[in-house]
């Protein structure tokens, strides 16, 4: 019986019945008990009375049957003389002679003491078996008080049907029966209203932590009173509302934490003591490039990140487990660091591991600029320096004295230094470039005006060459806000560009194209092009394709890196395109100013 219910109302219908029939037990046992003494009292009564009325004035058998042919006894109730001396014969009345009196009563008023019997089954006239309750009462003779048994004359005895008594038992049992069951069908109604007033509550706190447990806590349990049932309801109430604030509270850090772990640039992975994957962000997975990491023991992922496969919730007393690892490993062309830290519960032992890990390409690959950009000036100046010194050397040990060789050598020292000189500043202005110091003198600038101011400027070289510049300007005015300067520097360095990298009777030309937004210029020459692989590192300082023929040229080998700067810090762009042996084309593209809106501002102003 799972119900607490059923339990209830059992119990309730186990104790009325219980109540009930005991009630119903003992009051049939007391009308039970109270008729049989009634009984006794009347049978008395009429004994008493025929012992009066006929034992005293009549002394013959005949005598005695006349008597009782005249008395009326009730209906029910039956009397008999016996012969104290005869046991068992009957002196009246007639009808009673061939009777058989064997009673326990009859017995007792035998041996001179009234007898009584509450229960005895006879025959009666019509030789119908009954039950009666019998009386049996001693006459004496005069001698009476001498207390012998044999003294005894008569008996007289007397009888009552009990058939009439036993059925007012009987109904009297069918009405507490009938008792009984209504009070149990009383009590089990109202144990069943009673139970579920109390039963009620704790189903629906049970349904409420049910569904607690399922996350739903949100539904507030309805308190029907301030009994301890109530008190409980209140509490769960209260605690569900906490609940729900805590757990509301927990979600919103863990999706702020998701949020940020998957937006992240860096990968993070983390694995608990048994080695399983319970988190892992999308840039860790792209970095790895392992495929599905659920299917990855964590040993091959530590392996593959260069870390030992090591259980650290068996060494999570040893003092270098719980230090944190680092290691860079190059995956294909990406090096990738990671950092390994595992992570404790409350009792200092190992949960798991927390793995972070970065791309570190573009530090690497910057490092490296570094270094080579160091090496690369270390070995432009060293180169300078040491003609200079070579050449100071030789006049120092005695070409000062021949002017004819000692003016050559002055003028190759002159050259080196100016070279020197062309580097420091070139450095000096990337320097600048790099820490924002370079201040703009912005103005409106004609675009074709500048193209052919810069075409002008370098025209002189193309021709010593032989080589053909053809200049085709936009077919309307183009008005760029830039510095004019440091434009025009930037176009006498992609102009002379082409012009010292194209062989003699080469065509160069100079084109703007003009789009919605946007003016682009082309400056495209057939010289011996740039290979694809070196196409993107073109404006890296001191990146030379051929360092051999550009050191041979003059230049310093940061020309176009510096041109880069100055188009990026106004905003534009530069870009290359070529194919090895069909020249170089130099793309520069300007955002168009919208000059009419310029001249209205101003007339605004004032200007």
């Amino acid at each position: 019986m799972k119900s607490i219910k059923l339990k209830l109302v059992m119990i309730y219908l186990t104790l009325v019945f219980i109540v009930m029939i005991v009630s119903g037990v003992f009051m049939l046992l007391q009308t039970k008990s109270n008729e049989i003494n009634k009984a006794e009292h009347q049978l008395k009564e009429y004994a008493s009375a025929i012992e009066g009325q006929i034992l005293q004035s009549n002394s013959t058998q005949e005598e005695f049957q006349a008597a009782f042919r005249n008395w009326k006894l009730p209906q029910g109730i039956q009397g008999y003389i016996l012969d104290g001396r005869r046991q068992n014969q009957t002196l009246a009345p007639e009808e009673s002679v061939h009777m058989r009196f064997l009673d326990s009563s009859i017995i007792s008023a035998l041996s001179g003491q009234d007898g009584f019997n509450a229960s005895k089954k006879d025959m009666d006239a019509n030789n119908t078996l009954k039950e009666w309750i019998t009386y049996a009462a001693p006459v004496f003779s005069e001698d009476e008080e001498s207390g012998d048994a044999q003294n005894v004359l008569y008996v007289l005895y007397m009888r009552m049907d009990a058939s009439a008594m036993n059925e007012n038992l009987s109904e009297i049992t069918v009405t507490i029966c009938l008792m009984v069951l209504l009070a149990l069908l009383l009590t089990a109604v109202l144990g069943f209203l009673l139970a579920n007033t109390l039963t009620r509550p704790i189903i629906l706190l049970t349904r409420q932590a049910k569904n607690m447990a399922q996350g739903s806590l949100n539904q507030e349990i309805p308190v029907y009173g301030q009994d301890e049932i109530g008190q409980l309801t209140e509490t769960i109430n209260g605690m569900a509302k906490a609940l729900s604030h805590t757990i509301s509270t927990i979600e919103s850090e863990k999706n702020k934490v998701e949020a940020v772990l998957n937006n992240l640039t860096d990968g993070v992975l983390a694995y608990d003591s048994r080695g399983n994957l319970i988190h892992a962000n999308a840039a860790g997975i792209e970095l790895l490039s392992l495929g599905d990491l659920l299917k990855i023991p964590a040993s091959a992922v530590l392996s593959h990140l260069g870390f030992e496969n090591r259980d650290y919730s068996k060494e999570s007393n040893r003092k270098e487990s719980r230090e944190s690892k680092e290691s860079t490993i190059a995956i294909g062309d990406k090096f990738i660091s990671s950092i390994l830290t595992p992570y404790y519960n409350a009792l200092g032992q190992v949960e798991g591991i927390a793995i972070v890990i970065q791309d570190v390409t573009k530090l690497t690959k910057l490092d490296n600029m570094r270094k080579e950009f160091v090496a690369n000036v270390s070995h432009e100046l060293r180169t300078p320096l040491t003609t200079v010194k070579t050449y100071t050397e030789t006049l120092l040990d005695g070409a000062l004295e021949e002017p004819s060789v000692a003016e050559g050598f002055l003028k190759v020292v002159f050259s080196e230094a100016e070279r020197m000189t062309l580097l420091v500043q070139d450095l000096l202005e990337l320097s600048r470039l790099d820490n924002k110091q370079l201040k703009l003198n912005l103005e409106i600038v004609d675009l074709n005006g500048l193209l052919r101011h810069s075409v002008k400027q370098n025209i002189v070289l193309a021709e010593k060459k032989r080589q053909k510049m053809l200049f085709t300007p936009a077919e309307r005015e183009c008005f760029i806000e830039a510095d004019e300067n440091r434009i025009n520097q930037v176009l006498t360095n992609i102009i002379s560009n082409s012009v010292k990298y194209s062989p003699e009777d080469a065509a160069i030309s100079i084109s703007v194209e003009t789009e919605a937004d946007y003016y682009r210029v082309y400056v495209k020459d057939n010289g011996m092009g740039i290979p694809r692989e070196d196409l993107q590192r073109i404006f890296e300082r001191f990146y030379r394709v051929d360092k051999a023929r550009s050191r041979a040229m003059g230049g310093t080998g940061l020309g176009l890196a510096i041109a880069k700067e100055i188009m990026e810090a106004h905003g534009f762009r530069i870009t290359a395109r070529s194919e090895l042996g069909k020249g170089a084309t130099m793309i520069l593209r300007f955002t168009r100013c919208d000059t009419a809106a310029l001249f209205l501002d101003g007339d605004e102003d004032g200007v």
